[in-house]
This record gives C-alpha cells, sequence and structure tokens, in this order.
C-alpha cells in the first residue's frame, strides 16, 4: 500500500517548562489511575521510588537512551552493510521484510512511550483517510500516465530525501548521547521567529546539542549516499524505516474505535486499488505508481529478487503496511503502560505485562506471512492489508476478551493529562 507523506512528521513544538521528573509522571500516574477507577478497573504493576512518595518510573517501560535503545539501533546499523552481502534464495525477501518491518514497529511503539504531546487521530479523520489516500494515489496515477513529461522524480526525490535525513537525525540523536555523553552537555538554544513557526500562538524554541548536529550530518550523509550510482538497497530502507517510526511517535490513532474504522477502510482501499483498479481503469493503478521510477525514494522497502530474469528486478513493502498497522500496534503498547501505570501499591514486584503489544506483534507476523503465502501461490501482487487488518483486530478483541477487558479497551482513550488536571 502506498500512502502520501508529509513533512508534519517534522514539525516541532515549545519546550514548556518542564517540573522534576518524579513529579511529572506521579501526576500523570495519579491521572491516568482515575480515568481507570471511573470504570472500576483496578491494575497492579511495580515502579521505582524517590522515597517521597514520587513515582519516578515504571520498572520495564524505560526506553530513551537504554541499553535497549542502543541494542535496536545497533543491529539496524550493522544490517545496512551486512544484508547485501548474504547468500539470496526465493524467502529471502520475505524473511528481510518481516524482520525489518518487526524492528519499525518495536521501536516506533516505544519511541511514542516518551512522547508527551502527540497528534490525535480523529474518528472523522480515520474515517477520511482512506478517501484521502484514494484521492492522492489517482491523482499521481493521472500524472504518470497522462503528463509522462512533466518530471515529477526530481521535486519528490529532494523531498523525501529531506524528509529522510531528519528521519534518521531524529533517531541517532538519543543513542548518540547514550554512547558520548559530552555531546550532550553545552546546548544552545535558539528562537524560532514567529513568522517562521509557532506552537498555537506560543514562540518555538529548539535545543540544538553536538549530538543534534552529528546526527542530522550523519542522515544528510546517508541521504546523499542513497542517491549515488550502486547504492546498497539498504540506505533507502534505512531512512524508510526510521521515517515510519518518526510517525508513529509522532502520531496517536487515540483510540482502538478509531483505528479499527481507519484499518478496515485502508483495507478496503488497499483492495480497491490492487485487485479493482485494472477492471476500471484497464492499469493496476497501486503497481502502477508504486513501481514507478518517479517515485525512487524511501517510500517503500525494496529487496532485489534472486532471479535475474524476473519481471520485476526488486521486491517492495509499502510504507503502509507497516504504517498503518504500526499504529494500532503502538496503541496497543500505550494501553498495556496504562493498564500497568493504573497502579494501587508501588511495591509489588511485578514484571511489566505488555501482552496486547506482544499479541499485536504474533499477528502482524502471522498477517505478512499469510501475504507472502498468498503472493507466492497466486504469482500476483497481493495487499497486504488485506490479511494484516483481520489478524490484528482480532488479535486484540480476543486477547481483551480473554482478559474480561473489552469493555475497557472499547472505552480506552490515549491522552495525556491536560494541563488543569495535571496540576493537581
Amino acid at each position: 500500500m502506498v500512502l502520501p507523506l508529509s513533512l508534519a512528521l517534522f514539525s516541532t513544538s515549545s519546550s514548556p517548562v518542564a517540573a522534576s521528573g518524579g513529579a511529572r509522571l506521579e501526576r500523570e500516574r495519579r491521572y491516568i489511575l482515575r480515568q481507570f477507577q471511573r470504570r472500576g478497573v483496578r491494575f497492579v504493576c511495580a515502579a521505582t521510588s524517590d522515597g517521597n512518595g514520587d513515582v519516578l518510573e515504571l520498572r520495564g517501560w524505560q526506553w530513551g537512551r537504554t541499553t535497549k535503545e542502543l541494542a535496536a539501533y545497533g543491529a539496524l546499523l550493522v544490517a545496512v552493510p551486512v544484508v547485501p552481502l548474504l547468500p539470496r534464495f526465493e524467502w529471502s525477501a520475505a524473511i528481510y521484510f518481516t524482520s525489518l518491518s518487526l524492528w519499525t514497529v518495536y521501536v516506533g511503539s516505544h519511541r511514542s512511550l516518551a512522547r508527551q504531546q502527540t497528534q490525535q487521530v480523529s474518528f472523522k479523520q480515520g474515517l477520511a483517510a482512506p478517501v484521502l489516500c484514494s484521492i492522492s494515489l489517482f491523482g499521481f496515477y493521472c500524472l504518470l500516465r497522462f503528463f509522462p513529461e512533466l518530471d515529477l522524480r526530481t521535486f519528490i526525490s529532494i523531498y523525501l530525501s529531506c524528509a529522510g535525513a531528519f528521519a534518521v537525525a531524529n533517531n541517532l540523536t538519543n543513542p548518540l548521547k547514550l554512547l558520548f555523553p559530552r555531546l550532550d552537555s553545552l546546548p544552545v538554544r535558539i528562537n524560532v521567529p514567529s513568522w517562521l513557526a509557532s506552537d498555537k500562538g506560543k514562540p518555538v524554541c529548539l535545543t540544538v546539542t553536538a549530538a543534534d548536529i552529528i546526527a542530522l550530518l550523519a542522515g544528510i550523509g546517508v541521504a546523499y549516499a542513497s542517491k549515488q550510482p550502486g547504492a546498497p538497497f539498504t540506505f533507502n530502507n534505512l531512512m524508510a524505516v526510521c521515517i515510519v517510526t518518526e510517525l508513529l511517535q509522532l502520531l496517536s490513532v487515540g483510540s482502538f474505535s478509531t483505528a479499527a474504522v481507519m484499518l478496515c477502510g485502508l483495507l478496503l482501499y488497499d483492495v480497491f486499488w490492487v485487485f479493482g483498479s485494472s477492471q476500471i481503469f484497464g492499469d493496476n493503478v497501486m503497481v502502477t505508481v508504486a513501481t514507478s521510477s518517479a517515485f525512487d525514494g524511501p517510500v517503500k522497502l525494496v529487496f532485489p529478487s534472486w532471479k535475474a530474469e524476473v519481471a520485476h528486478p526488486e521486491s517492495i513493502l509499502g510504507l503502509g503496511d507497516i504504517a498503518a498497522p504500526g499504529l494500532l500496534i503502538a496503541l496497543m503498547l500505550r494501553f498495556d503502560q496504562a493498564r500497568c501505570a493504573g497502579l494501587q501499591n508501588n511495591t509489588i514486584p511485578a514484571a511489566p505485562q505488555k501482552t496486547y503489544f506482544s499479541n499485536s506483534v504474533i499477528a502482524y507476523v502471522a498477517g505478512l506471512t499469510l501475504t507472502v503465502v498468498a503472493n507466492s501461490v497466486s504469482g500476483a501482487a497481493q495487499p497486504a492489508l488485506l490479511y494484516l487488518v483481520p489478524c490484528l483486530l482480532s488479535s486484540a478483541i480476543l486477547t481483551a476478551l480473554s482478559k474480561s477487558e473489552a469493555p475497557l479497551l472499547f472505552s480506552y482513550k490515549d491522552e495525556r493529562p491536560p494541563d488543569d488536571e495535571a496540576q493537581l
């Protein structure tokens, strides 16, 4: 599936005056606890305390600047030069896409835990998403078919390269600060002019460190290297997965009902443009746009075919097949955290329960496997969401039913404490 990208992924926000970490997390814990108490639910989870009653961190939920984060990015960076050297066989692309997709949804979901403000997708926006995607997709198809002399490649290439460079930079900043703490010293605060950017009428202030500059240079280097003749395909994929992790960090579907409506709509969108468009327009619109040389950039994962004589020299997986399901998977992780944060006793030594998240990841792997099998049996392109969406939605619903938490799942709202309640 092909989804339009937006530079809104890299929007900045003003830096509010932060309270102490312990006091802020305690206020958030009390706020979440009240939401669960209103539904008559009690949950228990372990947390660390500073001895004064302030909860510092829910044990096992930390992500930023941890060894888990460092290991995840280390594995990705090692894969960039190593994967092109590995022997290829019939299922190489399937294994590669599955591994990289899992890395992306895992990292993106955990990055979203530390995000204090996310852009919420409303129910109406979820309903409109398939329509907007269809308009965008068909518009690009018309440009490619009826205006072949129009040079879209240069503009799109520059746009996607900038997006990929910033995404790589944002992903590498924290690991650099963890490895080299001195790079995080002597921050420089830059006030952005109000006419250029503002956050709800408030001035935007950027804090830049040496780690930010080095990460940005690395991102620019990756974007430049990906455009060189004979560049490994892994450079493109590195930028692509970083873009998706940015999306999962910055965007939230808000509730399970919104996620379900949006995914079901995107399923119909995917099926129609892959299977039905050729009957109406005489051409497979989705495949035409996805394989066009005009979209030469990090809008899809690519893997060279193991056979040199095939019609399509590359296997592809659209970023929409990672990002759209990833939004639900990230929501399930935050739902697990909210269940954990609604604790009644901070001293019970319980490990984090990521039940919904783990089951969603398993369902995602099952959906991708079904897609690969269907592709192999039919010999034709398959709409991945046709298999991913039923697996993911049924996984979340069955998990909730097995734990007698269906009402809680359907009423859960992924929200941070409002300013007025945060002060309580």
